[in-house]
């Protein structure tokens, strides 16, 4: 197997061929465009995915629980949602939201407390079927795809959702669709580019990391992008970027990981496209 090790698969972006740069612990692939700045893997299916977030351990994991009891998650879980909130006031301007993989739902319950009209979208049943009396809103059982809307947003948003689609690209094209004219898409993801990311890379690929390659989350995750990832897939549907910066969770808020943040090596990236008039 050659160093560079090109493959058939080619980007989505700049249609370069992939190159296979290892795998992970198990057994997974890995596709890396070193131009665009991005690595994905063999894509899981809309099944696949639906059934993960009907599973109580996957909400148990991040702070949540599948009753969406709110008053029960863990504090750092509404921490985070009262940053996004008050990231999205500062970002993007109207009122009507629509909050696609919805999960939990306490983002858009705590919108509606901000004055915001929300609706959500989810691939889980449980999740659409229990969120809207839990939460005091519509949840859209499907893909963004099937899903026949009555109407168009303000802003949308694709928080931790981008990465484990099945193609970003018509993801974007179509919350584009949805958005009002002047919309604004809000989008956070892993940031391939982090500081973390670089370091258990290296460790990965010398074999130094007992579970090579697991900070990327493959399976659970088909992509994994940075900022100038981000910024192309705009691009190419023909958004405008207004905003874009690397941060790092909510909880995690010292001098030392705002510095992180400066120099675009944080955890998660933050982006924020405008569709035209």
């Amino acid at each position: 197997m050659s160093p560079n090790n090109k493959c058939d698969l080619r980007c989505i972006l700049c249609h370069r061929p992939l190159r296979r740069i290892g795998e992970d612990f198990t057994g997974k692939p890995i596709y890396k465009c070193h131009n665009c700045q991005y690595v994905c893997t063999t894509i899981s299916t809309a099944a696949e995915t639906a059934a993960l977030y009907d599973d109580p351990e996957y909400f148990d994991g991040w702070g949540c629980n599948l009753d969406f009891d709110y008053d029960r998650f863990e504090p750092s879980v509404h921490q985070q949602v009262d940053d996004y909130l008050d990231f999205i006031a500062a970002h993007t301007q109207g009122k009507s939201l629509l909050d696609v993989g919805t999960g939990s739902g306490l983002l858009p319950h705590l919108a509606l407390r901000r004055g915001y009209d929300v609706e959500g979208t989810d691939l889980s049943k449980h999740v659409s079927q229990n969120v809207p009396a839990k939460g005091g809103f519509p949840v859209h059982h499907g893909t963004l795809e099937d899903i026949r809307f009555a109407r168009k947003y303000d802003i949308i948003t694709l928080l931790h959702v981008l990465e484990h689609t099945d193609d970003p690209l018509s993801m974007i094209g179509r919350c584009k669709e949805l958005l009002n004219s002047e919309g604004y898409l809000v989008v956070v993801v892993p940031n391939y580019q982090s500081l973390d990311s670089r370091l258990k890379d290296a460790l990965s690929k010398f074999k130094l990391k007992q579970r090579p390659y697991k900070h990327l989350a493959l399976g659970h995750h088909n992509w994994v992008f940075s900022i100038k990832s981000l910024e192309l897939l705009g691009e190419k549907c023909g958004l405008q970027i207004i905003y874009r910066e690397t941060r790092q969770p909510a909880w995690r808020a010292s001098a030392w990981h705002r510095l992180l943040g400066r120099f675009g090596l944080a955890t998660w990236c933050w982006i924020v496209y405008r569709k035209g008039v």
